[in-house]
């Protein structure tokens, strides 16, 4: 008996000694693994964005109508495409219409004076040059008629000479000569009235042509004054389609509607209110908003990580991309960090501009040794 419970003994023992030279090697394992993890592993440090979102790379336009109305028609559904110009909203322009028609047929009015004035412009025209050459014609009629009662005088007037020397011969009679110088008188005052005739003619056409270029000059007047009228109706007509496009809201850029407010016909707008945004057709990228402390932690390059408010990350997963630039600027108390978006065919999220969630980016991966020496050395600071 006491044999065999010294030996029950000794194993007891042995057994002892050997688990505890087992724990011993496990325990010797696990710290070299733990200090070769602390030497040679990488930990990944990252920090976290306040906020994040998913914007298209080009700016976003907003869609605001530029005068105070009434919706007439409002072209606005979500997700419909646009293109650029495409009237989106029409405010109600009835009275600016209504002033238009009127000015328009006043400009018509003109129009229509002026057209006459062109014909009464091409008519007196027309009667000067027949008045000029039928006034030459009349001249050379009177200066022909002239002189030919100048020939007849002048040959009157030597047969009453030889007549009245005949007479002082003798051989002609006294009564015979004073008929002669009667008639050579009568020549000669032919002769003269002929003269003034000439004169005459020359004088009324002259008259009678200044009068015409007057009347011309009158109808160029009335035409500049009728220019410069239409003018007027014109720039007050191009005002009024100027004030009417004004009710019309086009979109500034070819894209999708988005941020749609519902209106319907008789709504009131006032200039300004933003109805909807057009989203430009380009790339997507993550915008997202960090604290001031990370500004020189956060540089292009580094990867990052978005995960979703709306589809969970251990369902749907993350989004992944790089970040492509840091603002230098502090707004509203965060810093804007634009990120690049990597596509995944086989994500089951459906990425579109305006959804939100948060951004991890890994600004550092160090050994974890340097971690634990950082955290002592913050430690002993304190």
């Amino acid at each position: 008996m006491p044999l065999a419970f010294s030996r029950t003994l000794r194993a007891l023992q042995a057994e002892r000694a050997h688990r505890g030279i087992a724990v011993a090697l496990v325990a010797i394992a696990l710290l070299t693994a733990w200090s070769l993890w602390l030497a040679l592993g990488r930990v990944d440090l990252m920090e976290t964005s306040a906020r994040a979102r998913i914007e298209v790379a080009s700016a976003v336009a907003p869609l605001a109508p530029s005068r105070d109305g009434r919706v007439s028609q409002a072209m606005l559904t979500l997700g419909r495409r646009v293109e650029a110009g495409e009237p989106v909203l029409v405010l109600d322009s009835r009275g600016l219409e209504l002033e238009r028609a009127e000015a328009e047929a006043e400009r018509q009015g003109v129009v229509t004076e002026l057209a006459a004035l062109a014909e009464e412009y091409a008519a007196l025209t027309a009667a000067i040059t027949v008045f000029q050459s039928g006034g030459r014609t009349r001249q050379s009629e009177a200066s022909a008629s002239a002189q030919e009662a100048e020939i007849a005088a002048a040959f009157a007037r030597s047969f009453a000479e030889r007549s009245a020397k005949l007479r002082d011969l003798g051989v002609e009679s006294a009564e015979a000569a004073e008929l002669l110088e009667a008639r050579e008188r009568g020549s000669s005052a032919v002769a003269a009235i002929r003269r003034l005739q000439v004169a005459r003619t020359r004088a009324e056409a002259a008259e009678r042509l200044a009068t015409m270029r007057v009347e011309l000059a009158r109808n160029v007047r009335a035409e500049a004054e009728l220019r410069r009228d239409l003018a007027v109706r014109v720039a007050a007509i191009a005002s009024l389609d100027h004030q009417i496009e004004q009710h019309t809201t086009r979109a500034p850029i070819a894209g999708t509607l988005g941020g749609v407010t519902p209106l319907q016909p008789g709504a009131v707008l006032s200039r300004g209110t933003v109805v909807a945004a057009v989203i430009p057709d380009a790339r997507l990228q993550i915008v997202a908003q960090f604290a001031p402390a990370t500004v020189g932690r956060v540089r292009p390059g580094q990867a990052v990580r978005m995960r979703l408010d709306g589809f969970p990350w251990t369902e749907f997963g993350s989004l992944y991309g790089e970040v492509e630039a840091v603002a230098s600027e502090v707004e509203d108390g965060l810093v804007r960090v634009e990120c690049s978006l990597t596509p995944d065919p086989s994500s089951r999220i459906p990425v579109e501009h305006g959804l939100v969630g948060v951004v991890e980016v890994t600004v550092e991966s160090t050994p974890p040794m340097s971690l634990l020496l950082r955290a002592i050395g913050q430690l002993l600071a304190r």
